[in-house]
């Protein structure tokens, strides 16, 4: 049996009792959390004598029932039915935050060639599986709609296919009326970058310019709205923190039902930063605020390294099972991973498409998941350990040797998020969380940028992506 007893951060003496996979969570004293992490001990250790009303609630809330499963994690044979294609490294917007730096750099953009190429991939993997239909994605570096004639060439290509094509892409918002249409008219789902009031949006994503971008996007969204056509909004929020003011403006002013929200800690474009104790406290209490605003306005607010109620054997399928081709024709293995100029390119690349044909690199793949699996080993006393399963490691690993055991702030984020949401659902279930427990189905691949995979789907947990 997987238990965890989490010392309260800010009630010694007391712990919650969680059973991740039994998705089960209460809170007790020391005496019960020592009683619960003998009980659930392999077989051989001696057990405690236990007082029979003790043992009378545990039962009665099964907590004495077995794991119901054990998630397996999917690291099969590579044969993605997901092509996402990084378009370009250009972008019309110049956020104070992007790891990217999109657009401070020589001109790259996927030619069509590449693009009909992966597309052919991942539909013939989805003819052999016998599956209806596949899937493909536009994303970064930059803005995927600078490169438009190529996704408008590769969205014709798919869709000429004998098997239904799911099209989604990733994008800013920053369209024309044109554009906007035939997004609405030949696209599927779509994840919007927008950070919340006219304020933030314009200080932490202005044009090129200098201007701000919050006008184009505003009547972006009041087309989509219009049209009640399905998206998601990603945040990001950075310091000074106006994260719940930004959710309830965008819970107010859209009709979007799932946002997602990172932080970003840069000081400058072009990375990623690492927070300090102010920057860590000042994030989860005002993500806190923005998901109970969020959750009053019947929408899902989360981040992707405190995903409540999720079990899951990896952060992201992307790394296992998704074809993503940048510009130079590199296989990645994250959607960050645009050029060879991300810090991790070397353990990234995982194959080309040469002369038309896609050729994975298995020995690549290979080590880096073998990295991946080793930091999630390290990772297993901790009680977020089924929820960010080693956490995204475009954001956890670093490009020395030993980097990828290294923790971070983001850890103690993680953390420290999820005591405070297991502690509001067990007040909430007066007392015992009792969530859905299901058994674990294949994970499935995903539609947009670093979209958290998900073995089990339970109560108040959704996806959405990274931009």
């Amino acid at each position: 049996m997987d238990v965890y007893a989490i010392p309260i951060t800010d009630n010694p003496g007391k712990y919650i009792i969680y059973r991740p996979l039994r998705q089960l969570a209460f809170v007790g004293n020391r005496a019960m959390a020592e009683i619960t992490l003998a009980l659930t001990d392999d077989v051989t250790s001696p057990k405690p004598r236990v007082d029979q009303k003790v043992l009378n609630f545990l039962v009665s809330i099964g907590f004495m029932a077995p794991d119901p499963f054990s998630p397996v994690l999917l690291d099969g044979q590579f044969s993605p039915t997901l092509a996402v294609l990084l378009l370009t490294n250009q972008c019309q917007l110049r956020c104070t935050y992007c790891y990217a730096a999109a657009g401070e750099s020589v001109r790259e953009q996927l030619s069509p060639d590449l693009g009909y190429a992966a597309i052919d991939y991942v539909y013939q993997n989805a003819c052999a599986q016998g599956r209806e239909g596949f899937d493909v994605s536009f994303h970064g570096g930059g803005e995927p709609t600078f490169a438009w004639t190529t996704l408008k060439q590769c969205t014709q290509y798919a869709r000429q296919k004998s098997l239904k094509s799911h099209i989604t892409l990733t994008s800013n918002g920053v369209w024309s009326s044109q554009q906007t249409a035939w997004i609405i008219d030949n696209i599927d789902g779509l994840s919007l970058s927008v950070d919340g009031m006219p304020e933030t949006q314009d200080r932490q994503r202005p044009l090129r310019s200098g201007r701000g971008s919050s006008p184009f996007v505003k009547r972006t969204i009041a087309e989509l709205d219009r049209h009640d056509f399905p998206y998601g909004l990603r945040l990001t929020a950075t310091h000074p923190w106006t994260l719940a003011d930004d959710v309830r403006f965008l819970c107010e002013e859209t009709k979007c039902q799932a946002m997602q929200v990172e932080p970003a800690f840069n000081e400058s474009r072009g990375g990623h930063g690492e927070p300090d104790d102010e920057d860590i406290t000042g994030f989860v209490e005002e993500f806190l605020e923005a998901h109970s605003i969020a959750e009053a306005a019947g929408r899902t607010l989360f981040y992707s390294g405190a995903r409540f109620g999720l079990v899951t054997t990896m952060f992201c399928t992307a790394p296992y099972n998704a074809l993503i081709v940048n510009a130079n024709g590199d296989l990645v293995a994250c959607y960050e991973v645009a050029s060879d100029n991300h810090p991790l390119s070397a353990m990234s690349v995982i194959g080309r498409v040469k002369d038309g044909e896609v050729v994975p690199d298995e020995a690549a793949h290979r080590r880096l998941h073998d990295l991946m699996a080793e930091r999630r080993a390290d990772c297993r006393d901790c009680f977020c350990y089924w929820s960010c399963a080693g956490d995204c490691y475009a954001r956890a690993f670093g490009p020395e040797p030993g980097d990828h055991l290294r923790r971070k702030g983001r850890c103690t984020i993680n953390q420290r998020l999820m005591e405070r949401l297991i502690l509001r659902h067990i007040a909430k279930s007066e007392g015992v969380w009792q969530g859905a427990v299901y058994s674990a189905p294949a994970p499935t691949p995903h539609e947009a940028c670093n979209i958290p995979a998900q073995n089990v789907s339970v109560q108040n947990t959704t996806s959405a992506s990274h931009a």
